[in-house]
C-alpha cells in the first residue's frame, strides 16, 4: 500500500509494507475461519448421516436389551456422538477466532488444532469398523490431544485474560 505526501507541490509516495503484511494476515485469518466453519458443517452432515444409519439398523439389538451392543457398534456410536460436538466446536472457533487475543500464528494453530480434533471421532469409527481393535487407539488419543490443545489456546486468547 502506498501513502502519498504532498510537500511544496511535489507528491511523494511512500511504500508501507507493514500495512500489506497486516492485510495479508487478516486475509489468512479469515481463510482459517472459513476452514473451521466448513469443517464444522461437514462434520455435522457426516455425523448426522452416521447417526441415521445407526438408528435405522438398531432394531436387532433391542431384542437382547440396549446394553447388549457389541463393542464395534458401541465404538461406531461413540464416533457419531463425539463428531457432533467437535463439529459444533469448529463452528464456534470459526466465529470466535477474530476476537481472540492471540498472535496470527496462535490463531492459525488454534484453528488447525480444532480441525485436527476430528481425528478423534474418525479413530473411534475406525476402531468400530475393525471390531474394537486397539490398532486405532493412538489415533483417538491424537485427536483428543489436538482438541485439548485448541481449548488451551482459546482460554489463553480470551479478551482481557492476558495481563500484558
Amino acid at each position: 500500500m502506498t501513502v502519498s505526501h504532498i510537500f511544496f507541490g511535489f507528491v511523494f509516495e511512500e511504500h508501507q509494507p507493514e500495512l500489506i503484511c497486516n492485510t495479508l494476515a487478516m486475509e489468512d485469518i479469515m481463510r482459517q475461519e472459513k476452514i473451521n466453519i466448513i469443517a464444522g458443517c461437514a462434520g455435522i452432515l457426516i455425523a448426522a448421516a452416521g447417526g441415521l444409519c445407526l438408528g435405522f439398523s438398531m432394531d436387532p439389538y433391542f431384542e437382547k436389551g440396549f446394553y447388549a451392543l457389541p463393542l464395534g457398534r458401541y465404538l461406531l456410536k461413540a464416533g457419531h456422538t463425539h463428531g457432533m460436538p467437535i463439529a459444533l466446536y469448529n463452528l464456534i472457533i470459526g466465529s470466535l477466532l477474530p476476537n481472540l487475543e492471540l498472535t496470527d500464528t496462535g490463531k492459525k494453530w488454534c484453528s488447525r488444532l480444532a480441525v485436527c480434533a476430528f481425528i478423534m471421532p474418525i479413530g473411534l469409527v475406525l476402531r468400530g469398523i475393525t471390531g474394537g481393535a486397539m490398532t486405532f487407539a493412538p489415533v483417538v488419543l491424537a485427536g483428543a490431544l489436538c482438541f485439548l490443545s485448541s481449548i488451551v489456546l482459546v482460554m489463553k486468547g480470551v479478551p482481557g485474560n492476558n495481563p500484558n
